[in-house]
């Protein structure tokens, strides 16, 4: 032994049998007397069991929110003409030639606003930094924060970054993931790698500016060249498949393959699974296309059964499909239980990364021009949009929506009446950052008794019924002019659905000319967003290699993230953290030996092993936030700076932490898994190859893994499960009698082992060693 990594272990043997008392363990402030049938030691939920009573989550005030406060509901102005305090006034000024009308929120009462929660801001003085609360929770997602500095008031400041992003909202860190670019290339040698495409790129032509179609054929080639059998899968419906002759079969598509790839595809049919086809074909191609996928059931209804076919003989899983990232399906969701790895592609990478750019709010300022209809179904989106852009220019149905929220008359069989109420919220947050609204001044118009005359009316002529007998079908010039005046003002342009007022594209030819201005205006250092299918389309045929765009071809995606909701495709995979760690602010002397618990609970355990080794880094890694929080408030009064805990599920964050630490890792400890949760069939349990290969990996040569449960059936399977996926460099440390009955090797037990000893029941345990 004598190695750096034995100066821990060793040194523990003189404190065998004389583990400290619960007080003596407890930090400060903790109620030792905790449920003696709850494993308050190591409780990473859902890995091990709860905690006790000392750590129960704070309640909320009453009419307090999980965000820590927010406007009431009775903050969002009544509709005009209803009772109550307050009321609307219009006025109206000319801005370029254009009348324009303002909306104003008056009381009779008191001219106090209601209080908003702050938000950012402008460096504008005419723009405030108030925002709607409704919008708040996906404005706080995408922001990161920095470990602190080791004075206390650094640490109880993080305590608080700590308690916004990773308890109070867990929905942020589903959107970091595993990448393919940051997991070890090594792996992939000799491992068989089904890979997920979007068959929409796929047909793309393969120009100078095809990066989506370049970056996914990487994908292909980065994982033959390392070493990776490859299978690929994807779907295309009839209708692409009827205009495109490339997918009539799956021998023509995976001939086109063979073109791009320069390597041979080979085409197989039937149920996507490597007992479809010979071995001796496997042995001599490296390369696999699968059958269509809408043609099995199984898919679309994300079949477990179809998905464990789907993913037999296949250890990682690469999705580069970003399309159907909102969508549950066999290929997306599903297969991922089957995979010991889940990764994102190159382009499904690119493709999260500048989801992540559109609620990015240092651009400023920005507007968003907004189309389409529906605007129930969008309100919250459309009310985060106010809140984030420093402009709104509303086309489509959704103009007629806000131009009745704004005292405009408009024809009742144009106006979703029960969006009413959605419709004055955005006004109100738009009142209270004060900034504009736009909506068309003039629409082309299709006569409905001639279906070929088309005609510009002004926009209030054709509402106030003077134009009889005129349907609405795109924006007109004047319109399209006043977007062309107002771009050169900002610097991030969102363009998301149609301008069109009708379903028939014949006569759409405001979104050409729109993208004609866009196109200008991208060439003007101005962050150009396009989403939707009608907006990526009015710029294919202009743009050049010079033209910088953000495209997302599929609007829903879009929608669905910008509303708040999770997209299941994106969870599916597998976690990255999404913190950059600073050690140095962490730990006083970040070259100390580094020992990690897994699962650490309430901490009792690594308090006690802190105070006994001040010359080893501690680190405990816990899925409860909530007990995070409160050990980070004990260390920081504490003042050790030698112990942190981090909120994570270190089953695939296990990599991405403890990769960039600067010292040796020499132990690893995990204590007490929940039982339930390390069945072999069970997708949610801790000691998975994954993690196993990622602490074999770091883990120093003579480092130690020391594994316990109160179960014998857990023990040998956690130990099974190192030595097999560990590759030969994990053994039982010879040190220890392989009987499982070893004693406590550090004089310090969880607050669970110490429960179960006091009943007079067994621990089982077991250390090994790299070597």
């Amino acid at each position: 032994m004598g190695t750096a990594g034995d100066a821990l272990i060793p040194s523990a043997f003189h404190f065998r049998g004389c583990a400290p008392t619960a007080r003596s363990c407890c930090p400060p402030n903790s109620n030792s007397n905790s449920n003696p049938n709850a494993r308050s030691g190591h409780s990473s939920s859902p890995e091990s069991r709860s905690t006790g009573r000392s750590y129960a989550p704070p309640r909320r005030r009453r009419g307090e929110t999980k965000a820590g406060g927010g406007a009431p509901a009775s903050a969002s102005p009544s509709a005009p003409g209803a009772s109550g305090t307050k009321a609307w006034r219009l006025r109206f000024r000319k801005e370029g030639g254009m009348q324009v009308r303002v909306v104003q929120l008056t009381s009779s009462t008191s001219r106090r606003q209601e209080p908003w929660p702050l938000f950012g801001g402008s460096s504008e003085s005419r723009r405030h930094s108030c925002c709607f609360s409704g919008s708040q929770k996906l404005l706080n997602r995408v922001q990161y924060c920095q470990v602190p500095h080791s004075n206390s008031t650094g640490a109880v400041a993080h305590i608080q970054k700590e308690d916004k992003y990773s308890c109070v909202d867990r929905s942020t860190s589903y959107l970091h993931v595993q990448t393919l670019r940051n997991f070890p290339i090594e792996k992939f040698c000799g491992e068989v790698v089904l890979v997920r495409l979007d068959s929409v790129i796929l047909l793309d032509d393969l120009g100078s500016c095809n990066f989506p179609l370049k970056r996914t054929l990487s994908t292909i080639k980065y994982l033959s060249k390392a070493g990776a059998k490859v299978l690929l899968v994807t779907s295309w419906d009839p209708v692409l498949q009827s205009v495109t002759p490339v997918l009539k079969s799956t021998e023509s598509l995976a001939d086109y393959l063979s073109s791009l790839l320069q390597v041979k595809v080979i085409p197989v049919n039937g149920v996507p699974c490597l007992t479809s086809f010979k071995k001796e074909e496997w042995v001599q191609n490296d390369i696999i296309l699968f059958e269509n996928l809408l043609n099995f059931k199984g898919e679309n209804a994300n079949c477990n059964d179809f998905s464990q076919k789907l993913a037999s003989g296949a250890a990682v899983y690469v999705n580069d499909s970003f399309s159907m990232s909102h969508k549950i399906r066999a290929s997306t969701v599903g297969i991922t239980r089957f995979c010991y790895a889940s990764l994102a592609g190159f382009q499904f990478e690119e493709e999260l990364m500048q989801l992540l750019k559109i609620t990015d709010t240092t651009r400023h300022p920005s507007i968003a021009i907004i189309g389409g209809s529906n605007f129930l179904r969008k309100a919250t989106a459309l009310h985060l949009l106010a809140s984030q852009c420093d402009g709104l220019f509303f086309v489509g149905r959704l103009s007629f929506q806000i131009m009745n929220g704004l005292g405009i008359p408009v024809p009742s069989c144009l106006i979703e009446r029960n969006a009413t109420k959605e419709v004055l919220q955005l006004i109100q947050i738009a009142h209270n950052r004060n900034i504009p609204i736009y909506y068309p001044t003039d629409l082309w118009c299709l006569n409905s008794n001639n279906n070929e005359a088309l005609e510009i009316f002004d926009s209030t002529e054709l509402l106030s019924g003077l134009a009889l007998g005129w349907t609405p079908v795109d924006i007109g010039p004047s319109t399209l002019e006043r977007i062309s005046s107002l771009m050169p003002s900002y610097k991030k342009i969102l363009w998301i659905g149609p301008t069109s007022y009708d379903a028939t594209e014949e006569f759409c030819v405001g979104a050409t000319q729109l993208g004609q201005i866009l196109d200008k205006a991208s060439h003007n250092s101005c962050d150009v967003i396009l989403v939707g299918s009608a907006a990526c389309k009015a710029v294919k045929g202009i743009s050049d290699s010079s033209s910088q765009y953000t495209t997302f071809e599929n609007g829903s995606i879009v929608w669905e993230f910008l509303k708040g909701r999770i997209l299941p495709g994106i969870a599916a995979l597998d976690k990255s953290y999404p913190y950059k760690i600073s050690w140095d602010d962490v730990f006083s002397d970040p070259e100390q030996p580094l020992v990690v618990d897994i699962g650490s609970g309430n901490g009792l355990f690594l308090f006690q092993m802190a105070r006994n080794w001040e010359g080893s880094n501690f680190l405990g890694l816990e899925m409860n936030g909530k007990l995070v929080i409160r050990c980070l408030q004990e260390v920081a009064s504490a003042g050790k700076r030698n112990l942190y805990f981090l909120s994570t599920n270190a089953t695939s964050t296990f990599r991405s932490i403890i990769s960039s630490y600067p010292g040796q890792l020499t132990l690893v400890t995990i204590q007490c898994p929940n039982p339930d949760f390390n069945k072999e069939q069970n997708r949610w349990r801790m000691v998975r190859r994954m993690l196993v290969e990622a602490v074999a990996d770091l883990l120093q040569i003579n480092g130690k893994i020391y594994l316990q449960s109160d179960e014998e059936s857990v023990l040998i399977g956690m130990k099974e499960q190192f030595i097999s996926h560990g590759k030969g460099r994990l053994v039982v440390d010879g040190d220890y009698d392989d009987n499982d009955r070893m004693e406590n090797p550090f004089g310090v037990m969880s607050d669970w082992e110490r429960h179960v000893l006091a009943r007079g029941a067994p621990m089982f345990r077991t250390m090994l060693r790299k070597v």
